[in-house]
């Protein structure tokens, strides 16, 4: 009987160890390098593309699109991404903050565009 405990300790901290280490991958995704991305805004599909560093929880790039291209910062929290970039368009400076979800190599989120509201958009990871 007294040996009973110290086996049920075990197995409860492996499968405990188990469970994390099947949720670090995911907790822990790399995000570096060029995503693809179509925006969706008031004129139609826009195509765009981002840079991105991921080092920890911080996300550093560049946003590149039709009207121009910006440095961005962002923050990764899970399967969260938030970033934000001022882009100059024809000497009108746009602030622009996007939060999305990320799976496997995909992002979906919302872009809200300063005086323009909220713009839907996906990106795909490039090979």
């Amino acid at each position: 009987m007294s040996l009973r405990l110290p086996v049920l300790v075990s197995a409860a901290a492996l499968a405990l160890v188990a469970s994390v280490a099947t949720a670090a991958p995911r907790l822990l995704a790399d995000l570096t390098g060029k995503w693809e991305m179509s925006i969706d805004s008031p004129g139609g599909p826009q195509p765009a593309t981002m840079t991105v560093t991921h080092k920890d929880s911080s996300l550093t790039g560049t946003f590149d699109s039709a009207f121009g291209s910006a440095p961005l910062t962002g923050t990764v929290k899970g399967d969260s991404v938030k970033f934000s970039l001022q882009i100059d368009v024809g000497g009108q400076v746009l602030a622009i903050l996007g939060a999305a979800a990320v799976k496997d190599n995909t992002i979906n989120g919302v872009l809200d565009v300063s005086g323009m509201g909220g713009m839907p958009f996906s990106a795909a990871r490039k090979p």
